[in-house]
């Protein structure tokens, strides 16, 4: 078993909240208020905005070979673009949960090694390919088809792998990592993956 598989693993029961949140159950079965897509977007676009400097930050710690085999970078705006967001959005401002889960992976990023880093970032990668492929076809007509199609598209796809292949090759003997390290590591992801519930659960809240 790989270090992501095993990381899929121990993340399984929180993806399994996120797919069960009313948020993401509006997107995947078409029933979102004008309300919560505003305040999402709004809060994932301070985000994604963040995440691209954390990104910057971390492939700087890999090697030169993981760096080119970096696939070109998406831009997300599409997937905004895709909830049909109002101009009110602009007046959201970004939540405490979005700011501390920013906050939790420069820490990570900044204090740990590469693989720390890529850790921090990788719950947000993964999650969002994965629920668009357990959304894509669950209901026909959805309005917000192209939000899941973004995030199962092959340039998308290649991010989320390529992000897996690195972890693979930074840590392939993950079995002998000490206990400490280990839980490090565990700790570093799965703190993510919690900050990813939170912030699919307070947009399903406006």
């Amino acid at each position: 078993m790989s270090f992501h598989e095993f990381l899929l693993q121990q993340s399984a029961p929180i993806l399994d909240d996120i797919y069960q949140s009313s948020f993401v159950q509006g997107i995947g079965y078409n029933n979102l208020s004008q309300a919560q897509r505003d305040y999402y977007v709004a809060q994932d676009s301070y985000y994604t905005d963040y995440f691209s400097k954390l990104f910057d930050l971390t492939t700087a710690k890999l090697t030169p070979l993981q760096q080119a085999s970096k696939p070109s970078a998406t831009d997300e705006q599409d997937a905004h673009d895709a909830l049909l967001a109002s101009p009110a959005m602009s007046n959201i401002t970004p939540d405490q949960h979005n700011l501390a889960y920013l906050k939790h992976m420069e820490t990570a990023i900044t204090a740990g090694d590469a693989t720390n880093a890529m850790l921090a970032l990788l719950p947000c990668t993964e999650s969002y390919h994965l629920i668009g492929k357990h959304f894509l076809k669950a209901t026909p007509n959805n309005t917000y088809e192209p939000w899941l199609s973004y995030y199962t598209s092959p340039e998308y796809q290649a991010f989320t792998q390529w992000s897996w292949q690195v972890i693979d090759q930074q840590v392939p003997d993950w079995q002998q990592l000490s206990h400490e390290i280990q839980q490090t590591y565990l700790a570093t992801y799965l703190t993510s993956y919690r900050y990813e519930l939170t912030f699919w659960e307070h947009a399903a809240k406006h």
